[in-house]
């Protein structure tokens, strides 16, 4: 991203339809974005959206994989609803 225009493309960012969420952070990256999509088609619409924001230089692109479907006995089994919030992510 282009220095000094983190809030400014996190604004535009945040307009691209199924970004839920658009954060600041500190480290390799300069943010982050959680974003909800159909299928891959549409996933890679929202990444060349992404791509034609002013201050945006690159991407890097992951996906949730769903919950364990076993958990070892180490790991405490958590129900569907405790495990995942109300938007689908990890409510903790």
């Amino acid at each position: 991203m282009e220095a000094g225009i983190l809030w400014q493309v996190l604004e535009a960012v945040f307009k691209v339809d199924g970004v839920k969420t658009a954060y600041g952070v500190t480290g390799q990256f300069d943010a982050v974005v959680l974003a909800q999509f159909s299928d891959l088609d549409y996933l890679g619409k929202m990444i060349e959206r992404i791509h034609h924001v002013k201050g945006v230089l690159r991407t890097q692109t992951l996906m949730t994989i769903p919950a364990p479907v076993r958990t070892s006995s180490v790991m405490p089994s958590l129900h569907e609803e405790e495990r995942m919030g109300p938007n689908g992510y990890p409510d903790r």
